[in-house]
Order: structure tokens, then C-alpha cells, then sequence
């Protein structure tokens, strides 16, 4: 009887120093370090300098709206419509209508 008691004791013990050792280990040092990283764009795909050209129809970067240059062409709205503009058949209002 007193062996197991003995046995349990020092189990016990072992459990309980276990976690205290652990706890008095100096913690790692740990360094955070960021590093600038620049990456080349590809010159198709770099912005342009200067005066951008109005953009043609299926052009989409490097130009410009040809509203925005001399109020010709397809004029913007101001208020999104619910829906991409590839699924609204006809032309829609500037400003949003009052429903």
C-alpha cells in the first residue's frame, strides 16, 4: 500500500515540475524583419509618362476615358445599377432614376 501511495506521490510531483521547468526557460528571441522587394513590370504593362491617348474600344489601361478628355464618346454614370454592364440590354440614365 504504501508503494503505490509512494509511487503516486512521485508521479504527481513529476507531473507538476514538468510545466514549472518549462516555465523558467528564457523565451527565444525572436526578430521581426521587413525588407523592401521591388519587382520590374513588364514594359506592355508599365504606366505611361506624360499625356495618355483616349482610349480605343477594346483598350482598357494606359489611356484615357474620351469623356473625361473632350465630352465625346460613352459618357460614365454615376451610381452602380445593380448589374455588370454586359447583362442590362439598352442604355441607362446618367444619374440613378428615383423608383
Amino acid at each position: 500500500m504504501h508503494k503505490v501511495t509512494f509511487a503516486s506521490i512521485a508521479a504527481l510531483v513529476a507531473v507538476v515540475s514538468v510545466p514549472a521547468m518549462a516555465q523558467t526557460a528564457p523565451a527565444p528571441k525572436i526578430d521581426y524583419v521587413s525588407r523592401e522587394m521591388a519587382q520590374q513590370v513588364p514594359q506592355g504593362d508599365a504606366p505611361m509618362t506624360g499625356d495618355l491617348p483616349i482610349c480605343k474600344p477594346d483598350q482598357q489601361t494606359n489611356c484615357i476615358n474620351s469623356w473625361d478628355v473632350n465630352r465625346t464618346g460613352n459618357r460614365p454614370i454615376n451610381y452602380w445599377p445593380g448589374r455588370p454592364a454586359s447583362e442590362i440590354e439598352g442604355p441607362l440614365p446618367v444619374d440613378k432614376p428615383n423608383r
